[in-house]
Protein backbone atom coordinates (compact mmCIF):
# COMPACT_ATOMS: atom_id res chain seq x y z
CA UNK A 1 0.00 0.00 0.00
CA UNK A 2 2.99 2.26 0.56
CA UNK A 3 3.75 1.89 -3.14
CA UNK A 4 0.29 3.22 -3.99
CA UNK A 5 0.84 6.16 -1.63
CA UNK A 6 4.12 7.17 -3.24
CA UNK A 7 2.77 6.66 -6.74
CA UNK A 8 -0.10 8.98 -5.90
CA UNK A 9 2.22 11.53 -4.32
CA UNK A 10 4.54 11.45 -7.34
CA UNK A 11 1.63 12.03 -9.71
CA UNK A 12 0.33 14.80 -7.45
CA UNK A 13 3.81 16.39 -7.28
CA UNK A 14 4.15 16.38 -11.08
CA UNK A 15 0.75 18.01 -11.50
CA UNK A 16 1.54 20.64 -8.87
CA UNK A 17 4.97 21.30 -10.37
CA UNK A 18 3.55 21.79 -13.85
CA UNK A 19 0.72 24.02 -12.63
CA UNK A 20 2.75 26.17 -10.22
CA UNK A 21 5.75 26.32 -12.56
CA UNK A 22 3.57 27.49 -15.43
CA UNK A 23 1.96 30.16 -13.24
CA UNK A 24 5.36 31.30 -11.92
CA UNK A 25 6.89 31.55 -15.40
CA UNK A 26 3.91 33.43 -16.79
CA UNK A 27 3.83 35.74 -13.77
CA UNK A 28 7.55 36.52 -14.14
CA UNK A 29 7.24 37.13 -17.86
CA UNK A 30 4.14 39.31 -17.58
CA UNK A 31 5.59 41.24 -14.63
CA UNK A 32 8.84 42.01 -16.45
CA UNK A 33 7.09 42.88 -19.70
CA UNK A 34 4.61 45.22 -18.07
CA UNK A 35 7.24 46.80 -15.84
CA UNK A 36 9.54 47.47 -18.79
CA UNK A 37 6.62 48.90 -20.72
CA UNK A 38 5.79 51.18 -17.81
CA UNK A 39 9.45 52.22 -17.47
CA UNK A 40 9.57 52.90 -21.19
CA UNK A 41 6.45 55.04 -21.12
CA UNK A 42 7.11 56.91 -17.88
CA UNK A 43 10.85 56.63 -17.29
CA UNK A 44 11.70 59.92 -19.11
CA UNK A 45 14.64 58.50 -21.12
CA UNK A 46 12.80 58.93 -24.44
CA UNK A 47 11.60 62.51 -23.87
CA UNK A 48 14.53 63.97 -25.83
CA UNK A 49 13.73 61.78 -28.86
CA UNK A 50 10.02 62.58 -28.69
CA UNK A 51 10.75 66.34 -28.55
CA UNK A 52 13.09 66.32 -31.53
CA UNK A 53 10.82 64.04 -33.62
CA UNK A 54 7.92 66.36 -32.86
CA UNK A 55 10.01 69.36 -33.91
CA UNK A 56 11.06 67.58 -37.14
CA UNK A 57 7.45 66.92 -38.12
CA UNK A 58 6.42 70.52 -37.34
CA UNK A 59 9.31 71.85 -39.45
CA UNK A 60 8.80 69.56 -42.48
CA UNK A 61 5.05 68.92 -42.24
CA UNK A 62 5.60 65.18 -42.74
CA UNK A 63 8.03 62.36 -42.00
CA UNK A 64 9.64 62.55 -45.42
CA UNK A 65 13.46 62.36 -45.20
CA UNK A 66 13.46 61.37 -41.51
CA UNK A 67 15.69 58.34 -42.10
CA UNK A 68 18.41 60.53 -43.63
CA UNK A 69 18.01 63.14 -40.95
CA UNK A 70 18.41 60.74 -37.99
CA UNK A 71 22.22 61.23 -37.70
CA UNK A 72 21.78 65.00 -37.80
CA UNK A 73 19.15 65.21 -35.09
CA UNK A 74 20.76 66.56 -31.97
CA UNK A 75 22.37 63.81 -29.93
CA UNK A 76 20.38 61.00 -31.47
CA UNK A 77 22.26 57.93 -32.69
CA UNK A 78 25.63 59.63 -32.30
CA UNK A 79 26.55 58.01 -29.06
CA UNK A 80 26.17 61.27 -27.13
CA UNK A 81 24.65 61.49 -23.71
CA UNK A 82 21.06 62.29 -24.71
CA UNK A 83 21.07 59.33 -27.15
CA UNK A 84 22.00 56.89 -24.44
CA UNK A 85 19.84 55.25 -21.83
CA UNK A 86 20.15 55.47 -18.08
CA UNK A 87 22.56 52.50 -18.15
CA UNK A 88 24.83 54.17 -20.68
CA UNK A 89 23.91 51.79 -23.47
CA UNK A 90 22.91 53.13 -26.90
CA UNK A 91 19.21 53.49 -27.64
CA UNK A 92 17.77 52.12 -30.86
CA UNK A 93 14.28 52.72 -32.13
CA UNK A 94 12.04 52.96 -35.14
CA UNK A 95 9.46 55.59 -36.06
CA UNK A 96 6.15 54.98 -37.84
CA UNK A 97 3.52 57.31 -39.18
CA UNK A 98 -0.02 57.38 -37.79
CA UNK A 99 -0.99 54.36 -39.92
CA UNK A 100 1.92 52.23 -38.61
CA UNK A 101 4.16 52.45 -41.73
CA UNK A 102 7.83 52.47 -40.64
CA UNK A 103 9.44 55.75 -41.76
CA UNK A 104 12.73 55.56 -39.86
CA UNK A 105 14.87 52.88 -38.20
CA UNK A 106 18.16 53.41 -36.35
CA UNK A 107 19.27 49.83 -37.08
CA UNK A 108 18.72 49.82 -40.87
CA UNK A 109 16.46 50.81 -43.72
CA UNK A 110 12.83 51.44 -42.76
CA UNK A 111 10.39 48.84 -44.06
CA UNK A 112 7.09 47.24 -43.18
CA UNK A 113 3.90 48.14 -41.48
CA UNK A 114 3.35 47.49 -37.76
CA UNK A 115 0.11 46.19 -36.35
CA UNK A 116 -2.02 48.03 -33.83
CA UNK A 117 -0.86 45.56 -31.17
CA UNK A 118 2.80 46.38 -31.88
CA UNK A 119 2.04 50.10 -31.89
CA UNK A 120 0.52 49.88 -28.41
CA UNK A 121 4.00 48.93 -27.13
CA UNK A 122 5.47 52.31 -28.20
CA UNK A 123 5.06 56.01 -27.44
CA UNK A 124 2.57 58.13 -29.35
CA UNK A 125 3.77 61.31 -31.08
CA UNK A 126 0.97 63.90 -31.18
CA UNK A 127 0.44 67.28 -32.75
CA UNK A 128 -2.53 69.46 -31.76
CA UNK A 129 -4.18 66.43 -30.13
CA UNK A 130 -3.83 64.34 -33.27
CA UNK A 131 -1.60 61.27 -33.57
CA UNK A 132 1.10 61.82 -36.18
CA UNK A 133 3.34 58.83 -35.44
CA UNK A 134 4.79 56.32 -33.02
CA UNK A 135 8.19 55.80 -31.41
CA UNK A 136 9.06 52.16 -30.74
CA UNK A 137 12.28 50.95 -29.03
CA UNK A 138 14.32 48.09 -30.55
CA UNK A 139 16.30 45.42 -28.67
CA UNK A 140 19.84 45.06 -30.07
CA UNK A 141 22.69 42.71 -29.05
CA UNK A 142 20.63 41.13 -26.30
CA UNK A 143 19.83 44.44 -24.64
CA UNK A 144 16.17 45.10 -23.82
CA UNK A 145 14.43 47.78 -25.76
CA UNK A 146 13.38 49.63 -22.64
CA UNK A 147 16.62 50.09 -20.69
CA UNK A 148 16.21 50.07 -16.92
CA UNK A 149 18.02 52.07 -14.32
CA UNK A 150 19.99 50.07 -11.69
CA UNK A 151 17.33 50.60 -9.05
CA UNK A 152 14.64 49.48 -11.50
CA UNK A 153 16.62 46.36 -12.37
CA UNK A 154 17.09 45.60 -8.67
CA UNK A 155 13.37 46.01 -8.06
CA UNK A 156 12.56 43.65 -10.91
CA UNK A 157 14.99 41.03 -9.56
CA UNK A 158 13.36 41.26 -6.12
CA UNK A 159 9.96 40.70 -7.71
CA UNK A 160 11.31 37.62 -9.54
CA UNK A 161 12.76 36.25 -6.30
CA UNK A 162 9.50 36.76 -4.39
CA UNK A 163 7.52 35.03 -7.15
CA UNK A 164 9.81 31.96 -7.13
CA UNK A 165 9.76 31.79 -3.32
CA UNK A 166 5.95 31.97 -3.42
CA UNK A 167 5.90 29.18 -6.04
CA UNK A 168 8.15 27.00 -3.87
CA UNK A 169 5.97 27.65 -0.82
CA UNK A 170 2.84 26.80 -2.81
CA UNK A 171 4.37 23.51 -3.95
CA UNK A 172 5.37 22.64 -0.37
CA UNK A 173 1.94 23.44 1.09
CA UNK A 174 0.18 21.58 -1.74
CA UNK A 175 2.38 18.50 -1.16
CA UNK A 176 1.64 18.61 2.58
CA UNK A 177 -2.11 18.88 2.01
CA UNK A 178 -1.95 16.24 -0.73
CA UNK A 179 -0.05 13.88 1.57
CA UNK A 180 -2.71 14.23 4.25
CA UNK A 181 -5.49 13.66 1.73
CA UNK A 182 -3.76 10.63 0.22
CA UNK A 183 -3.17 9.18 3.67
CA UNK A 184 -6.87 9.57 4.49
CA UNK A 185 -7.62 7.56 1.33
CA UNK A 186 -4.89 4.96 1.79
CA UNK A 187 -5.64 4.27 5.48
CA UNK A 188 -9.06 2.61 4.91
CA UNK A 189 -7.57 0.67 1.98
CA UNK A 190 -4.84 -0.58 4.30
CA UNK A 191 -7.47 -1.71 6.83
CA UNK A 192 -9.41 -3.39 4.01
CA UNK A 193 -6.26 -5.16 2.81
CA UNK A 194 -5.47 -6.34 6.34
CA UNK A 195 -8.99 -7.73 6.74
CA UNK A 196 -8.83 -9.51 3.38
CA UNK A 197 -5.46 -11.05 4.26
CA UNK A 198 -6.89 -12.24 7.56
CA UNK A 199 -9.83 -13.88 5.79
CA UNK A 200 -7.47 -15.38 3.21
CA UNK A 201 -5.54 -17.01 6.06
CA UNK A 202 -8.75 -18.74 7.21
CA UNK A 203 -10.10 -16.38 9.89
CA UNK A 204 -13.57 -15.49 8.62
CA UNK A 205 -14.33 -13.27 11.62
CA UNK A 206 -12.28 -10.31 10.29
CA UNK A 207 -14.25 -7.26 9.19
CA UNK A 208 -13.25 -3.93 7.66
CA UNK A 209 -14.03 -0.70 9.51
CA UNK A 210 -16.59 1.42 7.65
CA UNK A 211 -16.15 5.19 7.88
CA UNK A 212 -18.15 7.73 5.90
CA UNK A 213 -20.32 7.14 2.85
CA UNK A 214 -17.84 7.46 -0.03
CA UNK A 215 -16.85 4.76 -2.53
CA UNK A 216 -14.27 3.25 -0.16
CA UNK A 217 -16.90 3.01 2.58
CA UNK A 218 -19.23 1.28 0.12
CA UNK A 219 -16.40 -1.09 -0.81
CA UNK A 220 -15.82 -1.88 2.87
CA UNK A 221 -19.55 -2.50 3.35
CA UNK A 222 -19.62 -4.86 0.37
CA UNK A 223 -16.51 -6.59 1.69
CA UNK A 224 -18.12 -7.12 5.09
CA UNK A 225 -21.25 -8.50 3.43
CA UNK A 226 -19.08 -10.87 1.42
CA UNK A 227 -17.28 -11.95 4.60
CA UNK A 228 -20.64 -12.56 6.32
CA UNK A 229 -21.78 -14.68 3.38
CA UNK A 230 -18.53 -16.65 3.46
CA UNK A 231 -18.89 -17.22 7.18
CA UNK A 232 -22.50 -18.38 6.76
CA UNK A 233 -21.50 -20.62 3.86
CA UNK A 234 -18.66 -22.13 5.87
CA UNK A 235 -20.95 -22.68 8.84
CA UNK A 236 -23.61 -24.24 6.58
CA UNK A 237 -20.97 -26.47 5.00
CA UNK A 238 -19.82 -27.67 8.40
CA UNK A 239 -23.40 -28.39 9.45
CA UNK A 240 -24.12 -30.05 6.13
CA UNK A 241 -21.09 -32.29 6.45
CA UNK A 242 -22.14 -33.27 9.96
CA UNK A 243 -25.74 -33.86 8.83
CA UNK A 244 -24.68 -35.95 5.84
CA UNK A 245 -22.41 -38.02 8.07
CA UNK A 246 -25.28 -38.53 10.52
CA UNK A 247 -27.75 -39.39 7.78
CA UNK A 248 -25.37 -41.99 6.34
CA UNK A 249 -24.33 -43.34 9.73
CA UNK A 250 -27.86 -44.21 10.86
CA UNK A 251 -28.83 -46.69 8.07
CA UNK A 252 -25.29 -48.06 7.90
CA UNK A 253 -25.36 -48.76 11.64
CA UNK A 254 -28.70 -50.55 11.29
CA UNK A 255 -27.49 -52.64 8.34
CA UNK A 256 -24.27 -53.51 10.13
CA UNK A 257 -26.12 -54.49 13.30
CA UNK A 258 -28.54 -56.76 11.42
CA UNK A 259 -25.76 -58.43 9.40
CA UNK A 260 -23.55 -58.97 12.48
CA UNK A 261 -26.50 -60.36 14.42
CA UNK A 262 -27.27 -62.82 11.60
CA UNK A 263 -23.60 -63.88 11.37
CA UNK A 264 -23.53 -64.42 15.14
CA UNK A 265 -26.81 -66.34 14.78
CA UNK A 266 -28.51 -63.92 17.15
CA UNK A 267 -30.98 -63.12 14.34
CA UNK A 268 -32.12 -65.78 11.93
CA UNK A 269 -31.05 -65.33 8.33
CA UNK A 270 -34.59 -65.04 7.04
CA UNK A 271 -36.59 -62.87 4.65
CA UNK A 272 -37.73 -60.41 7.33
CA UNK A 273 -34.19 -59.44 8.40
CA UNK A 274 -33.03 -59.22 4.79
CA UNK A 275 -35.97 -56.95 3.97
CA UNK A 276 -35.09 -54.71 6.92
CA UNK A 277 -31.54 -54.40 5.61
CA UNK A 278 -32.82 -53.75 2.08
CA UNK A 279 -35.07 -50.95 3.39
CA UNK A 280 -32.04 -49.23 4.87
CA UNK A 281 -30.19 -49.65 1.59
CA UNK A 282 -33.11 -47.92 -0.17
CA UNK A 283 -32.86 -45.12 2.38
CA UNK A 284 -29.15 -44.73 1.62
CA UNK A 285 -29.80 -44.77 -2.12
CA UNK A 286 -32.50 -42.12 -1.82
CA UNK A 287 -30.22 -39.90 0.29
CA UNK A 288 -27.35 -40.21 -2.18
CA UNK A 289 -29.68 -39.32 -5.05
CA UNK A 290 -30.97 -36.29 -3.17
CA UNK A 291 -27.45 -35.11 -2.42
CA UNK A 292 -26.45 -35.58 -6.04
CA UNK A 293 -29.46 -33.56 -7.17
CA UNK A 294 -28.57 -30.72 -4.81
CA UNK A 295 -24.94 -30.81 -5.95
CA UNK A 296 -26.11 -30.39 -9.55
CA UNK A 297 -28.35 -27.49 -8.50
CA UNK A 298 -25.46 -25.79 -6.66
CA UNK A 299 -23.24 -26.18 -9.74
CA UNK A 300 -25.94 -24.75 -12.03
CA UNK A 301 -26.13 -28.07 -13.90
CA UNK A 302 -29.61 -29.17 -12.83
CA UNK A 303 -31.19 -29.81 -16.21
CA UNK A 304 -34.89 -30.34 -16.79
CA UNK A 305 -36.70 -31.50 -19.91
CA UNK A 306 -39.75 -29.25 -20.36
CA UNK A 307 -42.60 -30.28 -22.62
CA UNK A 308 -46.15 -28.99 -23.15
CA UNK A 309 -48.20 -29.91 -20.10
CA UNK A 310 -51.97 -29.72 -19.49
CA UNK A 311 -51.85 -28.61 -15.88
CA UNK A 312 -55.46 -29.45 -14.80
CA UNK A 313 -55.18 -33.06 -16.00
CA UNK A 314 -51.69 -33.41 -14.51
CA UNK A 315 -52.78 -32.11 -11.09
CA UNK A 316 -55.78 -34.44 -11.14
CA UNK A 317 -53.53 -37.46 -11.75
CA UNK A 318 -51.09 -36.51 -8.97
CA UNK A 319 -53.88 -35.88 -6.46
CA UNK A 320 -55.55 -39.17 -7.41
CA UNK A 321 -52.30 -41.06 -6.74
CA UNK A 322 -52.32 -39.79 -3.12
CA UNK A 323 -56.02 -40.40 -2.46
CA UNK A 324 -55.39 -43.85 -1.01
CA UNK A 325 -52.88 -42.55 1.54
CA UNK A 326 -55.23 -39.73 2.47
CA UNK A 327 -58.16 -42.13 2.92
CA UNK A 328 -56.10 -44.44 5.12
CA UNK A 329 -55.22 -41.47 7.35
CA UNK A 330 -58.83 -40.22 7.31
CA UNK A 331 -57.77 -36.99 5.60
CA UNK A 332 -59.74 -35.21 2.89
CA UNK A 333 -57.69 -34.48 -0.24
CA UNK A 334 -59.38 -32.13 -2.75
CA UNK A 335 -58.49 -30.46 -6.03
CA UNK A 336 -59.71 -26.96 -6.89
CA UNK A 337 -58.72 -25.89 -10.41
CA UNK A 338 -60.53 -24.25 -13.32
CA UNK A 339 -61.39 -26.50 -16.29
CA UNK A 340 -58.69 -24.86 -18.40
CA UNK A 341 -55.44 -23.06 -17.67
CA UNK A 342 -52.94 -21.30 -19.97
CA UNK A 343 -50.38 -23.67 -21.53
CA UNK A 344 -47.07 -24.20 -19.75
CA UNK A 345 -43.79 -25.96 -20.47
CA UNK A 346 -42.65 -28.21 -17.61
CA UNK A 347 -40.77 -31.41 -16.83
CA UNK A 348 -43.59 -33.75 -15.85
CA UNK A 349 -41.50 -36.04 -13.64
CA UNK A 350 -39.75 -33.20 -11.79
CA UNK A 351 -43.02 -31.36 -11.24
CA UNK A 352 -44.58 -34.57 -9.91
CA UNK A 353 -41.63 -34.86 -7.51
CA UNK A 354 -42.29 -31.33 -6.18
CA UNK A 355 -46.04 -31.93 -5.69
CA UNK A 356 -45.33 -35.34 -4.15
CA UNK A 357 -43.02 -33.75 -1.58
CA UNK A 358 -45.57 -31.08 -0.64
CA UNK A 359 -48.44 -33.58 -0.36
CA UNK A 360 -46.34 -36.07 1.63
CA UNK A 361 -45.37 -33.36 4.12
CA UNK A 362 -49.01 -32.28 4.52
CA UNK A 363 -50.19 -35.88 5.03
CA UNK A 364 -47.42 -36.50 7.57
CA UNK A 365 -48.41 -33.58 9.80
CA UNK A 366 -52.21 -33.68 9.58
CA UNK A 367 -54.32 -35.46 12.15
CA UNK A 368 -57.35 -37.58 11.16
CA UNK A 369 -60.17 -35.36 9.99
CA UNK A 370 -57.85 -32.81 8.41
CA UNK A 371 -58.15 -31.43 4.89
CA UNK A 372 -55.70 -30.74 2.06
CA UNK A 373 -56.63 -28.64 -0.98
CA UNK A 374 -54.58 -28.32 -4.17
CA UNK A 375 -55.40 -25.16 -6.13
CA UNK A 376 -54.23 -23.66 -9.41
CA UNK A 377 -54.94 -20.17 -10.74
CA UNK A 378 -53.72 -18.14 -13.67
CA UNK A 379 -51.85 -14.88 -13.14
CA UNK A 380 -50.35 -12.47 -15.71
CA UNK A 381 -47.38 -14.32 -17.18
CA UNK A 382 -47.53 -17.29 -14.81
CA UNK A 383 -49.61 -19.98 -13.13
CA UNK A 384 -49.82 -20.36 -9.33
CA UNK A 385 -50.16 -23.80 -7.75
CA UNK A 386 -50.70 -24.11 -4.01
CA UNK A 387 -51.03 -26.94 -1.48
CA UNK A 388 -52.97 -25.85 1.63
CA UNK A 389 -53.81 -27.75 4.79
CA UNK A 390 -55.63 -27.00 8.06
CA UNK A 391 -53.02 -28.66 10.22
CA UNK A 392 -51.13 -27.32 13.25
CA UNK A 393 -49.22 -24.77 11.16
CA UNK A 394 -45.59 -23.79 11.38
CA UNK A 395 -44.15 -21.52 14.12
CA UNK A 396 -43.12 -18.11 12.83
CA UNK A 397 -39.52 -18.62 13.98
CA UNK A 398 -39.28 -21.80 11.86
CA UNK A 399 -40.56 -20.32 8.58
CA UNK A 400 -37.21 -18.77 7.49
CA UNK A 401 -35.51 -22.19 7.86
CA UNK A 402 -38.01 -24.37 5.99
CA UNK A 403 -35.93 -24.63 2.83
CA UNK A 404 -32.57 -25.17 4.55
CA UNK A 405 -30.89 -28.53 4.07
CA UNK A 406 -31.40 -31.18 6.76
CA UNK A 407 -33.52 -28.77 8.80
CA UNK A 408 -36.40 -30.15 10.86
CA UNK A 409 -38.86 -28.17 12.89
CA UNK A 410 -39.51 -31.10 15.20
CA UNK A 411 -36.09 -32.31 16.36
CA UNK A 412 -37.70 -35.12 18.34
CA UNK A 413 -38.95 -36.90 15.19
CA UNK A 414 -36.82 -39.78 14.00
CA UNK A 415 -35.15 -39.81 10.65
CA UNK A 416 -37.33 -42.67 9.60
CA UNK A 417 -40.58 -40.74 10.02
CA UNK A 418 -39.25 -37.27 9.36
CA UNK A 419 -37.41 -37.86 6.10
CA UNK A 420 -33.93 -36.64 5.25
CA UNK A 421 -34.67 -32.92 5.54
CA UNK A 422 -33.81 -32.33 1.87
CA UNK A 423 -37.26 -32.50 0.28
CA UNK A 424 -38.18 -28.81 0.39
CA UNK A 425 -34.66 -27.77 -0.61
CA UNK A 426 -34.88 -30.03 -3.66
CA UNK A 427 -38.41 -28.82 -4.45
CA UNK A 428 -37.29 -25.18 -4.47
CA UNK A 429 -34.30 -26.02 -6.71
CA UNK A 430 -36.56 -27.85 -9.18
CA UNK A 431 -39.06 -24.97 -9.32
CA UNK A 432 -36.18 -22.50 -9.78
CA UNK A 433 -34.92 -24.66 -12.68
CA UNK A 434 -38.36 -24.17 -14.28
CA UNK A 435 -38.01 -20.40 -13.88
CA UNK A 436 -40.50 -20.18 -11.01
CA UNK A 437 -40.56 -19.51 -7.26
CA UNK A 438 -41.57 -21.56 -4.21
CA UNK A 439 -42.50 -20.13 -0.83
CA UNK A 440 -44.46 -20.96 2.30
CA UNK A 441 -47.01 -19.10 4.42
CA UNK A 442 -48.38 -20.37 7.71
CA UNK A 443 -50.22 -19.35 10.84
CA UNK A 444 -49.61 -21.52 13.87
CA UNK A 445 -52.78 -23.43 14.75
CA UNK A 446 -54.53 -22.58 11.46
CA UNK A 447 -52.57 -24.47 8.80
CA UNK A 448 -49.96 -23.92 6.12
CA UNK A 449 -49.86 -23.10 2.40
CA UNK A 450 -46.98 -23.87 0.05
CA UNK A 451 -47.18 -22.03 -3.28
CA UNK A 452 -45.07 -22.22 -6.41
CA UNK A 453 -45.25 -20.46 -9.76
CA UNK A 454 -44.60 -21.68 -13.29
CA UNK A 455 -44.08 -19.28 -16.22
CA UNK A 456 -46.48 -19.50 -19.14
CA UNK A 457 -45.49 -20.95 -22.49
CA UNK A 458 -44.58 -18.05 -24.79
CA UNK A 459 -45.39 -20.08 -27.91
CA UNK A 460 -41.76 -20.70 -28.87
CA UNK A 461 -41.57 -24.08 -27.16
CA UNK A 462 -39.92 -22.69 -24.01
CA UNK A 463 -41.19 -21.11 -20.82
CA UNK A 464 -41.70 -17.37 -20.91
Amino acid sequence: MRSLFWKGMLAFFIVILVAVGTVALLSNWITETEFRRYAFAHGGQWERQLTELHAYYVEHGSWAGLQDALPLLSGMHRGEGPGRGATGSELHFRVTDAAGVVVADTTGSPAGVLSSTELRGGLTIELAGKTIGHLLPIAVDGHAAAHLAPEQTEFLERVHTVLWIAALAAVSVALLVGGLLFRSIIAPLQRLTTASQTIASGDLSARAEVQGQDEIAQLATSFNQMADNLARAAEARRHQTADVAHELRTPLTIIRGILEAMLDEVYPTDRANLQASLAQVHTLSRLVQDLQLLALADAGELHIHPAPLELPAFLSQVVESYQLQATERQITLALDTPPTLPPIQADRDRLAQVLGNLLSNALRYLSPGGKIVVRATAQPGEVLVSVSDDGPGIPAEDLPHLFERFWRGDRARSRATGGSGLGLTIARSLIAAHGGRLWAASTEGEGSTFTFTLPLDDGSGTAA
